[in-house]
């Protein structure tokens, strides 16, 4: 009897399934290897890969996602002219503003203590008074005005007066602060938003050629010219340029729209930032973080005072003055004025006085301490900053001439794929690679400007080299 050929789309029956009770080892196997030897030949028919669809020369490349809706009208926005508009409404810097107004309404109230107070005081009312003549039912209505001024107070009014203008003084200092750090984080979104921004022309730049290039081997491929595989690639060369592309612009909107909610408005195309070069050149300075710390610490010692000042009396002087007296029945004796010089001692006699001055200390001595964590913490970083700087300026050099060498490599190589000398896998890694430098010159062009930035806040010298003054509302302190 004739074998029955396997024809294309015709299919062997399945092996049936063992039946209990279970065959004998023997016949299992050999069934097991006659469905084998049936299933190979069909299963390498069914399995053989077809090649991937080539796209037709007048078929066009997938579309892109929607590109990114312009910016508001207008000219782009430098980051001083941001920061002019965020600084004033940023929560941060009202905060350290009413801070600021509430510790020099305390330094007012302590220089209020070293000055007298007047007094005026104003008696009415009925008693009943008992006298040689009898019970006299007398109303009293009587003004008097007063002088009372404490002339010593073991030194403590003074010293906290003086400890009150320190506190002024570093209020002044925490407002600027907070202008430097709203400063750097509106800064940091905005470098980014810089960096997306100047990335997008080359990998828009980069899709583009890989569509000519698609298309072009398609043409060699229709013409017999390039293999199946080179047409292969070059669409997925052109998928990766499609990802990199919308991945950057969702980047870039995600920046912008962060940008955004910081300054509360939408913002307009960004502009490369510009720092003074006067006053980036300027060696030394302290940021406002540490000036803030080093004054609250001499503010903590004024108020620390010495141990003979805790057995000093407290002198008060007192001068009265009637203005007028409408007692009826008037009273046999009137004083009309008078004036007191007290002098009293208080010692508490379980150790408040001594207790109050070891309290100052040990404030005095934490307050220290923090400024000295601060400036610590600052001298550290910007030792790391000066290394970051320069690695960053000298990959900076170095990839400027790595992408002026691949523009020269990949136009020859163009020039080569056309006359046949050089294979479509070479020119798209051409290509590729000069695409990286590029993205690698934008992250490092960042780092070196990230790290200028920080530098001139750790030294205070962040807002005047964006040219925003010292930083410090100059209206404000007068």
């Amino acid at each position: 009897m004739a074998r029955r050929q396997a024809r294309p789309g015709w299919r062997l029956p399945a092996c049936p399934k063992p039946l209990a009770p279970p065959l004998r080892g023997g016949v299992v196997l050999l069934l097991a290897l006659l469905c084998a030897a049936h299933a190979l030949p069909l299963a390498a028919q069914e399995h053989v890969a077809e090649p991937l669809p080539l796209l037709s020369t007048g078929e066009s490349a997938p579309a892109l996602t929607d590109p990114p809706p312009p910016p508001p009208p207008g000219p782009a926005e430098s980051l001083p002219d941001l920061l002019v508009r965020v600084l004033s409404r940023d929560p941060q810097v009202r905060v350290a503003q009413a801070l600021w107004q509430a510790a020099e309404q305390r330094r007012l109230q302590a220089r209020s203590r070293l000055g007298p107070s007047l007094q005026l005081t104003g008696t009415w009312g009925q008693s009943l008074d008992l006298e040689f003549t009898g019970p006299l039912d007398r109303r009293t209505d009587r003004v008097e005005a007063g002088l009372r001024w404490n002339l010593y107070n073991s030194g403590n009014d003074l010293a906290e007066f003086r400890a009150s203008g320190r506190d002024v003084d570093a209020a002044a200092q925490d407002l600027r602060r907070a202008r430097e750090e709203g400063s750097e984080r509106l800064t940091e979104t905005y470098v980014e938003l810089l960096r997306l921004q100047d990335l997008l022309p080359g990998a828009a730049e980069r899709l583009t050629s890989v569509r000519r290039l698609v298309a072009q081997v398609q043409r060699q491929n229709e013409a017999g010219k390039a293999s199946d595989a080179d047409a292969t690639q070059a669409a997925a060369s052109l998928l990766d340029a499609e990802i990199v592309y919308e991945q950057l612009q969702a980047d870039f909107l995600a920046a912008r729209e962060k940008l955004a909610a910081q300054v509360g408005t939408e913002v307009r195309a960004v502009m490369p930032v510009v720092l003074a070069p006067a006053v980036a050149a300027v060696p030394g300075g302290v940021p406002g973080l540490v000036q803030a710390a080093q004054l609250r610490a001499q503010s903590a010692r004024e108020r620390v005072r010495p141990t003979p000042s805790l057995l000093a009396p407290r002198i008060d002087l007192e001068m009265r003055h009637a203005l007028s007296d409408r007692t009826l029945p008037a009273q046999t004796t009137e004083q009309q004025r008078s004036w007191m010089l007290s002098a009293r001692w208080d010692f508490p006699v379980l150790g408040e006085n001594q207790a109050r001055r070891n309290e100052a200390q040990r404030r005095a001595e934490a307050a220290e301490a923090e400024a000295d964590r601060v400036g610590r913490g600052v001298t550290a970083e910007l030792q790391t900053l000066g290394a970051r700087i320069g690695n960053a300026e000298r990959a900076v050099g170095l990839l400027d001439r790595q992408i002026t060498q691949y523009d020269a490599l990949v136009r020859a190589g163009e020039l080569q794929f056309e006359a046949g000398r050089r294979s479509v896998a070479q020119l798209i890694q051409l290509r590729d690679s000069r695409y990286n430098a590029e993205q690698r010159r934008a992250e490092q062009a960042q780092r070196l400007l990230s790290a200028r930035l920080r530098q001139l806040s750790l030294t205070g010298r962040l807002l005047p080299a964006l040219g925003l003054g010292s930083g410090i509302d100059e209206a404000l302190l007068r």
